[in-house]
């Protein structure tokens, strides 16, 4: 899951880094400023690291609560083996 969440926030800014440098050289003008260009490449790093650190957090909370899940489905388990157990003993009420 986890791999599937980097390629997939890879993938976006893969597809959207094209965009974005056109972006970048409009706004730059016929005159490029190795500075504003620096500044805008520091941005984007910015902001896959950030995406990067939320991909991170989401699969972190993803398989917490898969474990969770996990825990909470054994239990349910284990109580309908129970519940099992006592359907078919036999009642202890009665004495012969």
């Amino acid at each position: 899951m986890k791999g599937l969440l980097s390629g997939l926030a890879w993938c976006v800014l893969a597809l959207a880094a094209p965009v974005r440098a056109a972006d970048v050289q409009e706004a730059a003008g016929p005159a490029k400023d190795p500075k504003q260009v620096d500044r805008a490449i520091a941005a984007q790093a910015a902001k896959v690291h950030q995406l990067q650190n939320g991909v991170e957090r989401e699969e972190s909370r993803t398989h917490q609560n898969d474990a969770k899940l996990k825990q909470q489905d054994q239990a349910i388990a284990d109580l309908e083996q129970q519940l099992k157990a006592l359907k078919g003993a036999p009642q202890g009420g009665a004495h012969p």
